[in-house]
């Protein structure tokens, strides 16, 4: 039988229901790739998280944050790439509340500076520099009536 490492991450989690929404705070190390303790529902393999060290304002140590896809999107569109470039940048910690598979729970975004949270036109939430139009096609017809 084949093993493969097991991955962990040691300290505290933040918890999103303890996040007051408009904290600053700042990634203290890259984002890693690991496997979550949640399985793909069709396939039943094992599902995937980014994790990095985040430092909110008042706090003295880090915590883990597992990091959404709008955060992602967010910090690679400000940032770059590469999630070591994501470090030490301030960012403004926004919570909503949210329903995951019927359980009601707190979803926590990182925004960075000049950036918005908004929906784009599928009702998902996107973060995107400040008046960026979402969903606006590049080149819309113009209709005459």
């Amino acid at each position: 039988m084949n093993y493969q490492k097991q991955v962990s991450v040691g300290g505290s989690w933040v918890k999103g229901a303890e996040v007051v929404s408009g904290t600053h705070c700042k990634l203290m190390s890259a984002a890693e790739r690991m496997p979550s303790q949640f399985k793909d529902e069709k396939t039943g393999e094992t599902k995937f998280q980014d994790v990095a060290k985040v430092l909110f304002s008042g706090d003295t140590e880090t915590k883990n944050i597992s990091l959404n896809r709008a955060t992602i999107n967010g910090l690679v569109d400000a940032f770059g790439e590469d999630s070591a470039l994501w470090q030490e940048q301030v960012l403004t910690a926004e919570t909503e509340k949210v329903r995951v598979a019927g359980r009601a729970v707190t979803a926590v975004y990182l925004v960075p500076d000049g950036y918005e949270r908004v929906d784009d036109e599928n009702g998902y939430t996107v973060i995107v520099k400040k008046g960026t139009q979402v969903g606006a096609p590049e080149d819309a017809p113009s209709i005459d009536f």
